[in-house]
């Protein structure tokens, strides 16, 4: 904090006070300011107005002037065109006498110039001589304040110049306080914007910075700030720090459920596949088929310890296409010859990260339901990205096989993302566990698409984001 003078801190940062700065910069710069450019204006105006009273009243003054003396030129008793300009000097300084307005306020003369014809220019001096002028009377008429007489039929012409200062000395003084208040204003601004700026602009600026940082880190706080900032932006800044922790505190426990909510789902899998597993151990046995038995025991080791593993919520393309794999020995040893099995993925695609489960319970479901006792089908999985037009990149995953197909109320409720219970009552929950783990980790952002017929098979279509990080997933970043 800067150091001031304990007077200055005592005033400048007293609560009334403070309060009252930003509403007072901002009355100062959103009225004060236009109200003085106004009174310029109005004041630019009433120069011009003024400038052209007093010109065509002293016009009018100094006309009526020479035309008596142009009659008395007539009449003789001047002689200006044998004796000029000695005999027309004399007359036209009574031209430096001032001129009374109506209003009884005096304005002093300018300089007097007389010119025969064409001829050369001569200046009239108030003692009643004359000089050669150094300027001629063309030149003169360019001057900004003058008033010429000239008058046909007449020798000689006569041009008085006025100072700069003549017009300007009937102006009332209201209009030079309003002058001096919008001078004041117009050379105050800079500091009564700074002012602004401090006490306003850069409080709303730290509140946009904290809304996008915490987008991307919801650990972030506005840091204490110092007595400089008003009293509303510190209740702001309070106010934005505890809605974002209670946003925190909100989003942790959402995560949390999620996790739960999780591996509720992953362990409801495990049962059915167990069960089998122990039925399928026990006829081998009964073959006495024990070299069957131990690549069985193998397989069903690295599927166990994929399924039941914690800590990792996420995994690569690679990986859940390597438990596929290891899945698909294990069903070819209790389905031998009854269907075949190819799945083809970019090579970009391999390090993306999915969902645990995603592929492999679809290629299960297929096997479980799809298979056709009279000639083998066949199961495709195909994994690619593809970028949308908005310039997002989304990973495009199939499972397809030639199946017998789905049943059109079980594909209804596919569907529909709701579970389907069969006749027996029985919950079938292998599909509708990954529509659910898709829309708890990419919201709307995730989709499934079905198609299938009987007997012409199954088609199922996956769009999730491509992300090759797990930052997105972890830390309270999933979605909810």
């Amino acid at each position: 904090m800067e150091k001031h003078s304990s007077l200055y801190r005592w005033f400048w940062y007293r609560p009334v006070f403070r309060n009252l700065r930003p509403r007072l910069m901002t009355m100062i710069l959103a009225l004060v300011l236009p109200v003085s450019l106004v009174c310029l204006a109005l004041s630019a105006v009433s120069v011009f107005q003024s400038r052209k009273t007093a010109y065509e009243m002293n016009q009018n003054a100094l006309s009526f002037y020479m035309d008596n003396l142009a009659i008395r030129h007539e009449l003789g008793d001047i002689d200006a065109v044998t004796d000029f300009p000695a005999a027309l000097a004399p007359h036209l300084t009574l031209l430096y006498w001032n001129a009374s307005a109506p209003d009884s306020r005096v304005y002093n003369g300018g300089t007097v110039y007389a010119a025969m014809g064409e001829g050369q220019t001569f200046k009239i001096l108030p003692d009643g001589s004359w000089e050669e002028a150094q300027i001629s009377f063309d030149r003169l008429k360019q001057e900004r304040h003058f008033f010429l007489w000239e008058k046909e039929g007449q020798p000689f012409r006569v041009l008085v110049a006025f100072p700069y200062d003549f017009s300007m000395r009937n102006l009332p003084v209201w209009f030079w306080i309003a002058v001096f208040i919008s001078l004041i204003t117009i050379i105050n601004c800079p500091i009564l914007f700074s002012r602004l700026k401090k006490d306003i602009l850069d409080p709303l600026d730290t509140m946009n910075q904290a809304l996008s940082a915490f987008q991307d880190n919801q650990a972030y706080r506005i840091p204490p700030h110092t007595l400089a900032v008003s009293d509303d932006y510190l209740h702001l800044f309070n106010h934005f720090n505890a809605m974002a922790a209670e946003v925190q505190r909100s989003h942790e426990k959402d995560v949390k459920l999620l996790e739960t909510e999780m591996d509720n789902l992953r362990l409801q899998v495990n049962p059915h596949m167990l069960l089998n597993s122990y039925n399928m151990i026990y006829a081998l046995s009964e073959s006495k088929n024990y070299a069957t038995i131990q690549d069985y025991t193998l397989y069903l080791a690295d599927y166990f310890r994929y399924v039941l593993r914690r800590g990792q919520q996420m995994v690569t393309v690679k990986q859940e296409l390597e438990f596929v794999d290891n899945f698909i020995h294990i069903q070819r040893i209790r389905f031998p010859d009854r269907f075949s099995y190819i799945y083809q993925a970019d090579e970009d695609c391999m390090s993306a990260l999915i969902p645990p489960l995603l592929i492999e319970n679809f290629v299960e479901n297929a096997i479980k339901y799809a298979l056709n006792p009279k000639e083998p089908i066949e199961i495709v999985v195909s994994v690619h990205r593809e970028e949308t037009e908005e310039g997002k990149i989304n990973l495009h995953i199939a499972i397809m096989d030639t199946g017998s197909g789905i049943r059109p109320e079980v594909l209804e409720k596919l569907r529909k993302r709701e579970p389907y219970i069969d006749e027996a009552g029985q919950k079938h929950i292998g599909i509708y566990n990954c529509l659910r783990r898709v829309e708890l980790f990419y919201g709307d952002e995730g989709d499934i698409h079905f198609s299938s017929a009987m007997g012409g098979g199954t088609q199922v279509y996956l769009i999730i984001p491509y992300s090759l990080s797990a930052d997105r997933f972890a830390g309270g970043e999933a979605q909810v």
